[in-house]
Formats: C-alpha cells, structure tokens, sequence
C-alpha cells in the first residue's frame, strides 16, 4: 500500500472562506482559548492553519470552514471536560506536561485510508486533533474517548493516569478496613499489606496490552480480598495455634503482591514465605 502523502498547503484562500473564518472563529477564538485555559489552569492557545486544512476540504464546503473550526474546538473543549471530571488534578497535570506547548492545531492523519474518522495525538507539545483526510468535518463533537490514549502516548515515568486512578477509587478506602479484618483473622493487630504498587507496575510494563492499568487498584485489592478468604476457610481466626505458627515464620508481620514470570509448577498465583515475608507470587505473563 503506497505511503500518504498529506497535501501541500494552499498558497491563498479565497476572500469569502477568509470571511468565514473571521466571522465564525477568530470571532470566537479568544473566548476558546479562555475556556481552555480556565480549564487547564494555564494559559493556551489555538494554532489551526486554516491553509492545511482547507486543502481536504471540497470547495463547495470551504465557506463555512470558520463554523467547522470553532466545532472542532468544542468537541475538544466537551471531551477535555470529560477527561477531567474523571481523572481530576492528576488528569490535569498529565496533560499539561504531555502538552509541554499549551496548544490545540488540526491536523489530517498520516495514517491515510486507515485513519480514523477523528482521533488524537501529541506532537512536540502540541495536542493535535486528527482527521482522515477523507472525512475532514465529521464527527467534530466525538473526542471523549481520544484524549486518554493521546496523553497516556506521551512518555512521562511513574504510574500511568489509568492506573493511578485506579490506585486512588478502588483500593486506598477500601484497603485500611481490609487490612484490620486480616489482622484479627491472624492474631497480628499491625499486620502490613504491601501492594508493592511501583514493582509491580514495572513487571507488568513490559506486556503489549495496558489494559491491566484500568484495573491495576483494583486487582491488588482483590489479591487481599482472596488472602483473607482463604485464611477464613482454614481457619485461623478461631484457632490460636494456627495463629502462633503464622506469627513465628511471618516476623516481618507482611503479606506483599508480587509479579513474577513464573510460579512453581505454573500456578496462577502462590503463597511463598522469604525472609519472614508472605509473597503473594502472582504470573505476570
């Protein structure tokens, strides 16, 4: 399949598709980029090239192209407010280091035929809203699902937002009562439940899908829940022996999550005692 080649720039645009866009988007364009700014607690502006993006339009559409601009940005504007409802302060600061620039450009899709009809990216700094070079103006108010992938694109070390989020709603409320419950069921009032978050994440890193970050939280949260299952049915809250054995071999007073290539004899997760530390071995393949 022969390589996209973008279309050169228009040299001039017709005076009425000039008119346009100063009636319908640099009218608006101040309003714009003050709403994005009040959103992202910075200063940011629109750098859209009318003369790249002309060029996908047909001619008898290149009129209204000014309206067509300004409904990009609030597509954008929509799915920036989405995206922080979610992820909040932490949404925030991703995004203002991933687009290092503070600025919004539109831009046609160098995948070509293959592109999507919108999507997204981040390029030297700039949050660049993509369209197929054959569906220029469609599906301007459809960029919810765009921004996550475009900021967790940008390398930034740490935790993803995904999985940060998932560390923040659906483990660190629940984990205190969950670790006083095992506490009780074991005799060892301050027993550690170490989620081992940055270890884990780092062995898990190296697999192709990130699905696993959407639920990373929550998964650490369910390895515990099964711990203190599984010591329920066995029995020790109501057998002191069982509880002084425990005691002696787990001097570190600790249970701790960790992913490993392989478990003995390829279980699906094990219990392994070292050093006075329960590992809750689990593969990461």
């Amino acid at each position: 399949m022969a390589k996209f080649v973008p279309k050169p720039l228009l040299e001039k645009l017709p005076l009425a598709v000039r008119k346009d866009i100063r009636d319908k988007y640099d009218a608006n364009k101040a309003d714009l980029e003050s709403q994005i700014s009040t959103l992202l607690g910075t200063p940011f502006t629109l750098g859209i090239n009318p003369n790249e993006v002309v060029a996908y339009v047909k001619e008898d559409s290149r009129v209204s192209i000014g309206g067509m601009f300004t409904s990009y940005v609030n597509g954008f504007i929509s799915a920036l407010k989405h995206y922080l409802d979610k992820y909040g302060d932490d949404g925030k600061a991703h995004f203002n280091a991933a687009v290092s620039k503070a600025q919004l450009s539109i831009n046609v899709n160098e995948l070509g035929d293959n592109a999507p009809t919108i999507s997204g990216n981040v390029k030297d700094g700039v949050y660049r809203i993509l369209f197929n070079h054959d569906r220029v103006g469609y599906n301007m108010s459809s960029q919810n699902d765009h921004i996550l992938p475009a900021i967790e694109a940008v390398p930034s070390g740490g935790f993803s937002l995904q999985a940060k989020n998932s560390i923040e709603s659906s483990y660190k409320d629940q984990i205190g009562d969950l670790q006083k419950e095992i506490g009780q069921i074991v005799g060892i009032p301050d027993v550690v439940l170490d989620p081992n978050f940055e270890e884990n994440y780092q062995a898990l890193s190296v697999l192709s899908d990130s699905k696993w970050q959407a639920s990373f939280g929550r998964v650490h949260l369910s390895y515990f829940n099964g711990l203190k299952g599984q010591l329920e049915t066995q029995g020790f809250k109501k057998d002191e022996m069982l509880q002084e054995g425990l005691q002696e071999v787990l001097e570190s007073k600790t249970f701790k999550i960790r992913v490993v290539k392989k478990t003995t004899n390829d279980k699906t997760n094990e219990i392994v005692l070292e050093d006075g530390v329960a590992y809750l071995q689990v593969s990461g393949q």
